[in-house]
């Protein structure tokens, strides 16, 4: 484990943080809908891609929803492997973090959905709350707009 100081600014209890890695570009279609479902029940939400978050970033951040593809071996595609290389050495505690994670994969594939599999275990492991279990699609978006509406019911929205 690496050791990082990281200043905590102030934590925004109210904002949703609503992130996303995508490949193809289905990730992001899927954040922006999810995006959509939050502003239609008036929620402030801050929408990014998962490189342009720090960990001081992810300090700040009490309620958060991410939605991932996966590549490779089990791998964040390229809009997430700077974040995720950032998340797998960091030794932070993100008990203030409420969150759940949408992982997008192919159960053909060995690793199927082993991006979302490690950014939900990495962040479970450095004490954020999960207040859903991860919901897993297979090939498609499936069953996406019943994990987002309950995961904004169970983060208080």
């Amino acid at each position: 484990m690496y050791n990082f100081n990281y200043q905590i600014e102030e934590i925004n209890m109210t904002k949703l943080n609503l992130l996303y890695a995508s490949e193809m570009g289905t990730a992001m279609e899927v954040a922006d809908n999810v995006s959509e479902i939050a502003k239609n029940k008036s929620i402030d939400v801050d929408q990014a891609e998962l490189n342009d978050v720090s960990m001081n970033d992810l300090l700040t951040m009490s309620k958060v929803l991410i939605v991932t593809s996966t590549t490779g071996d089990g791998d964040l595609p390229m809009m997430g492997e700077v974040f995720w290389e950032e998340l797998s050495k960091a030794n932070i505690d993100l008990k203030n973090i409420e969150y759940s994670v949408c992982a997008l994969g192919d159960s053909s594939h060995f690793h199927f959905c082993g991006a979302g599999k490690k950014v939900d275990e990495k962040l479970e492991e450095l004490g954020a709350k999960k207040v859903l279990e991860r919901h897993e699609c297979d090939g498609d978006t499936e069953g996406y707009e019943e994990w987002a509406s309950i995961s904004l019911e169970k983060l208080g929205f």
